[in-house]
């Protein structure tokens, strides 16, 4: 049994490798070139799971999968790999597992049998890290003994699909790869609709995910606005946590929050339609040329 809420939006990862119309063959590439399967579509059984969101609240990032009696979670990572992951996992699959066996089977005498998990964090970021590690549920206690429970993350690092064997048998993630490099490089805080629009646009011209593109482009907008946000609303948190002696930190941070606000006002006077684009801009203290940028922006929007 599948949970979904639907107050939680894809990433683009989760659309490609499992909600997309081609996310089953996406994955079982994807999957395959991880694990050093050769699982063909169509001679093995495939079944999704979705449940509430537990490892993220703003949008779903995460991949699962049942395969042949196997429960397989992708979880991607674009910045450093958060090394609770083993404790989030666990809470994740025991939701999973919930869903899969009914509450009056656990207390029958006869064992249920469930799959067995098997847990990858698909990094893409920048950060110099191995190719290849694990992260156990076990370097989180207190104490360094032999543990009864245990989970274990394997962390491929694939940012650049070339040093792994990955490249040979999963073009889908080398497009991937190569899709987020360039929606890294073209993204614009004060205009991040339309960069992700040249990002798309440019992607395709290149061939990157140009079918998945071509259909979605929408769709992937606003997956990435959802990302984008999410990024912003824990990199302010991470800002808060550490304001104490972060003084150099602190004083950048208001500088682009001023001029953020600016750009709220702008779009707000841009709306009421009341003030010219030179008003604004005089009003704002925005360069006319922003306050234009965002005038085509919410006029494609409407």
């Amino acid at each position: 049994m599948a949970i979904r809420n639907r107050k939680y939006k894809d990433s683009v990862f989760t659309d490609l490798f499992g909600s997309d119309r081609d996310g089953k063959k996406n994955f079982l590439e994807l999957y395959n070139a991880l694990s050093g399967s050769d699982y063909k579509l169509g001679e093995v059984s495939l079944e999704r799971k979705i449940i509430e969101q537990s490892l993220y609240k703003t949008f779903n990032n995460d991949v699962s999968w049942e395969i042949d009696g196997k429960l397989i979670v992708l979880v991607e990572h674009q910045s450093t790999v958060n090394e609770n992951m083993p404790l989030r996992c666990l809470e994740y699959v025991t939701r999973i597992y919930e869903g899969i066996v009914p509450t009056e089977t656990r207390y029958a005498q006869k064992v249920r049998k469930i799959p067995a998990p098997d847990f990858y964090v698909v990094y893409v970021g920048k950060d110099n890290i191995p190719m290849e590690h694990e992260l156990r549920l076990s370097d989180a206690f207190h104490r360094m003994t032999p543990a009864s429970l245990e989970l274990v993350v394997k962390v491929k690092n694939c940012t650049n699909p070339e040093l792994l064997p990955i490249s040979g048998n999963c073009g889908i993630l080398k497009e991937y790869c190569r899709f987020v490099e360039i929606v890294e490089n073209t993204y614009s805080r004060s205009f991040p609709k339309s960069s992700f629009r040249r990002a798309i646009e440019k992607a395709m011209k290149e061939g990157v995910l140009r079918d998945y593109l071509s259909r979605k482009s929408r769709e992937v907008i606003n997956m990435l606005c959802a990302k984008y946000d999410y990024k912003m609303d824990i990199a302010v948190k991470q800002k808060e946590a550490f304001a104490d002696g972060m003084n150099v930190g602190m004083e950048k941070g208001k500088l682009e929050g001023s001029q953020q606000k600016a750009i709220e006002a702008a779009k707000s006077f841009i709306k009421m339609n009341i003030l010219s684009p030179e008003q604004i801009a005089q009003g704002t203290g925005l360069p006319i040329e922003t306050v234009r940028e965002l005038a085509d922006e919410i006029a494609e929007n409407l």
